[in-house]
């Protein structure tokens, strides 16, 4: 059969969505397992996630401090045995904090997952925290928050996180140089012992899973770890307090260029109105061709690139506008911005435009079935939101019933611009002044 290679193919439709259902085991001290096995390569990921995060911090900073520590010294191993043990062996170790969970993530070949496995355990379990290293690392992290002050993209968005939240909630809090200087080597172990423990630990494993790994996490993780769990110190109610002024100006001198954050609280996952508004965001500013980035980038050329997002957290969601651009077009960007969530409020999206995007939200959906990683990725974030498998299934189901009728609805109830916040660091002697509209 000759192919019309004048004539283009039909696009087919996009079939419905699901996550496959992950493999579920428990180690004998009851901690959970959960498993994606899948790929032929011979190699996993094993992520360690404990409860914890910046939330339950008493000094701020000490999460990330805690976990940074661990790979500096374990079960009178040196940072640096740790080190070339893991390079020799191909293997990797990463380590993050977000609000409320603590993550350890190793990447490892199946034929050393004896020796990573023991070495995990080791820095997991019983971490050193020896000062010379605390010291270091204190220094290094002092000298990172001094450049990152610097400059005015953080410091917009962490003016903007406190406007919204208020700078004592945990989400709004911003650390400081002054915060890491008042953490030492007892903090992170009283933090340690708080939060790393088999009560408070979820395991996920991904990508060609043996009945040697599940040993090994036995051996290393199950019988042999039974510290019981320290109750931690009783955490306060955060109330939101939002700034009294919509509009912050931060002042850095001589700055070139201006540091944006526009957004608002915003409803989370829990309310059926959230997929409309998720789409609308990336019909905004959520991609490469989104409304903001073709008249404002495009069109203007005020700024390389701007993006707006929505983080759905546990006490508290937001949508947030984020870019930087030259002082002088500062009033200006501002103004579009508003101009194009106006265009959102009254004018419905076109049917070619929402059939794009709807697209694009299923497709990115899609990538996340690519790989072993990633399907374990999306576990993380159900099991960190407290949601089923099936919200994968229902949220791809939710977005292809949406119709553009529902997003100027969404747009007319949640893109109020009466209640947006901004945040710009800049030349304040340069920026004129600003006002919502």
């Amino acid at each position: 059969m000759t192919l019309d290679r004048t004539t283009t193919p039909p696009v087919g439709t996009f079939p419905p969505l699901s996550l496959p259902a992950p493999g579920i085991h428990a180690l004998s001290n009851g901690i959970e397992i959960i498993a994606c096995n899948r790929g032929d390569e011979d190699v996993c990921r094993i992520d360690l996630m404990l409860e914890g995060g910046y939330y339950t911090e008493q000094k701020p900073g000490t999460a990330a401090l805690t976990l940074l520590m661990l790979k500096e010294g374990a079960a009178g191993k040196s940072s640096e045995e740790i080190a070339e043990s893991f390079d020799y062996h191909g293997a990797w170790l990463q380590t993050s904090a977000s609000s409320h969970y603590l993550y350890v993530t190793l990447y490892t070949l199946n034929r050393h997952l004896d020796t990573c496995l023991s070495l995990l355990a080791d820095i997991v379990i019983r971490p050193d925290f020896p000062e010379k290293e605390f010291t270091r690392l204190k220094e290094r992290r002092l000298q990172q928050l001094l450049v990152q002050k610097e400059k005015v993209d953080v410091l917009a968005s962490e003016t903007f996180l406190s406007m919204i939240f208020g700078d004592k909630h945990p989400y709004g809090r911003a650390v400081t140089p002054d915060h890491i200087n008042h953490i030492t080597t007892e903090d992170l172990r009283d933090y340690h012992q708080q939060h790393i423990a088999p009560g408070k630990c979820r395991i996920f494993i991904a990508g060609k899973i043996t009945g040697k790994l599940l040993d090994n996490l036995e051996l290393h993780f199950g019988h042999t770890w039974n510290v019981p769990s320290v109750d931690s110190a009783i955490i306060p109610a955060f109330p939101i307090h939002r700034a009294e002024n919509p509009i912050i100006v931060t002042h850095k001198e001589n700055a070139l260029q201006s540091g944006i954050r526009m957004g608002l609280l915003v409803i989370g996952r829990e309310n059926p109105d959230f997929f409309a508004l998720k789409l609308l965001c990336t019909i905004l500013g959520g991609y490469f061709g989104s409304r903001l980035m073709s008249n404002i980038r495009e069109e203007k050329g005020y700024t390389y690139g701007i993006s707006s997002s929505i983080a759905a957290m546990r006490y508290g969601s937001y949508l947030t506008i984020s870019t930087q651009t030259g002082t002088e077009f500062t009033r200006p960007l501002i103004d579009e911005v508003f101009a194009e969530i106006d265009r959102l409020r009254n004018e419905p999206v076109p049917t070619d435009e929402f059939i794009t995007v709807q697209n694009y939200l299923r497709g990115d959906m899609a990538r996340t079935l690519d790989s072993p990683f990633s399907i374990a990725d999306y576990y993380l974030s159900l099991k960190a939101n407290d949601l089923p498998v099936e919200y994968f299934a229902q949220q791809d189901e939710a977005i292809r019933q949406l119709s553009p009728g529902d997003l100027l609805s969404a747009a007319q109830k949640y893109l109020v611009p009466s209640q947006f916040y901004i945040a710009v660091a800049g030349d304040k002697n340069k920026i004129p002044p600003l006002s919502l509209p």
